[in-house]
C-alpha cells in the first residue's frame, strides 16, 4: 500500500528474478503503453524480460540484466542506469534503480523513475550553449571579416577621389558616389554585426543581383581598365543560404583575381560562372594571374597565409574566413 503511493512505477523481485510485487503505478505505466500484465507483472522473471529484448533496445537490456543481477547476488548495493523509452507521441527518458529490500536478503526493489523532463530541459539547454558557440565563434570572426572586407569599398571611395582630384568639372557627381560608396560602406558593417549574432539567416540568394552590386561597389577599381571579368549565371531555381557570407566569398575570390592578375599577359581576364539550383551551387571563378604554385595550395586556407608575401597586398585571411 506504501509503495502505491508513490508515482514512479516499483517491483519486488526475488533472487530467481522472479517479480512478487509491483505498485499502481507500474500497472497504470503497461496500461497506458499497451503492456500486457502476464509479460512484465507478477510471476514473471524480470531477468528473462531483459534478456528477450532485441534490436535497438537489445544493449540496455543487457546492461539493465547485469546490473540487476549484480544486485540480487549482493555484489553491490546499488545499481542505476539511464535509459530513452519514447512512445509514438512523445520523448521520455526513465532511470531504472535497484537496491536491496532493507530486512530481507532474498528480495530486491526495482523503479523506473520518470527523468523526461530533466532530458528535455537539458536537450534545450544543449542546444542553446551549441547556439551560442556559434554566435561566439562568429563574433571572433566578425573584427577579421570587417577590417578584411572593408577593403573594396574603401578602395572604391580612393579610386573616386583620385578621379576628382584630375576631373574637377565633374567634382559634384564625385561626392555624390563617394557619399553613396559611403552609405553602401556603413550597411555593409551594419549587415556583417548582425550576421555575426544571428543563427537563423538563411535567405533565397539571387546570383545575379548579388554580382551586379558586387561589380557596382568595384567599378572605379583602376585594375579594371586592364582586366575583363567575363561572367554566367544560370539560376533554376531559389537557393538558400548565408547571404552576406556568400557575398563574402565571391567577393574575397574575384578581389584576388584582380590584385594579383599578370601584368605581362596581354590579355588578363577573371571568368565568373554561377550554376545553381535549389539544391546547390556551383561557382567556378577563373583567371589568368600570376597563380599560386602546387607546393602552396594546401595552406591557401591557413589563417595570415600570404602566398606571395612580396607581392601581396593583403594580411591572408580572406579565404579563411
Amino acid at each position: 500500500e506504501i509503495f502505491d503511493s508513490f508515482i514512479d512505477s516499483i517491483a519486488v523481485i526475488n533472487k530467481k528474478g522472479e517479480i512478487v510485487y509491483t505498485n499502481f503505478a507500474w500497472k497504470c505505466f503497461l496500461g497506458q503503453n499497451f503492456g500486457s500484465l502476464d509479460k512484465t507483472d507478477i510471476g514473471v522473471n524480470y531477468l528473462d524480460v531483459c534478456g528477450s529484448a532485441t534490436g535497438k533496445d537489445s544493449k540496455d537490456a543487457l546492461r539493465a540484466s547485469l546490473g540487476l543481477q549484480s544486485v540480487i547476488k549482493r555484489e553491490q548495493l546499488l545499481f542505476e542506469m539511464e535509459y530513452p523509452c519514447h512512445s509514438l507521441n512523445e520523448k521520455r527518458w526513465f532511470i531504472l534503480r535497484c537496491t536491496p529490500l532493507k530486512g530481507d536478503d532474498d528480495l530486491s526493489i526495482v523503479s523506473h523513475i520518470d527523468v523526461s523532463q530533466r532530458k528535455i530541459s537539458e536537450e534545450i539547454v544543449n542546444k542553446q550553449n551549441k547556439q551560442l558557440k556559434e554566435i561566439n565563434k562568429r563574433l571572433d570572426s566578425t573584427v577579421f571579416k570587417i577590417a578584411h572586407d572593408i577593403q573594396t569599398p574603401l578602395n572604391s571611395v580612393i579610386g573616386l577621389i583620385q578621379l576628382s582630384r584630375i576631373d574637377n568639372e565633374s567634382i559634384d557627381e564625385y561626392f555624390s558616389l563617394i557619399e553613396q560608396s559611403a552609405f553602401n560602406l556603413k550597411s555593409f558593417v551594419q549587415e556583417t554585426l548582425e550576421i555575426s549574432i544571428s543563427t537563423n539567416t538563411y535567405k533565397p540568394v539571387d546570383f545575379d543581383q548579388l554580382l551586379t552590386d558586387f561589380y557596382e561597389s568595384i567599378k572605379y577599381n583602376p585594375r579594371l581598365e586592364k582586366v575583363k571579368i567575363e561572367t554566367t549565371v544560370c539560376q533554376t531555381d531559389e537557393f538558400y543560404t548565408y547571404e552576406n557570407e556568400m557575398k563574402s566569398v565571391i567577393s574575397n575570390l574575384i578581389g584576388n583575381s584582380l590584385k594579383y592578375y599578370d601584368t605581362k599577359k596581354e590579355n588578363p581576364f577573371i571568368s565568373v560562372s554561377i550554376d545553381s539550383n535549389n539544391f546547390e551551387a556551383k561557382i567556378t571563378i577563373k583567371d589568368n594571374g600570376i597563380g599560386i604554385s602546387k607546393e602552396m595550395l594546401s595552406k591557401i586556407f591557413d589563417f595570415n597565409f600570404q602566398a606571395e608575401k612580396e607581392q601581396s597586398e593583403g594580411i591572408g585571411i580572406g579565404l579563411s574566413l
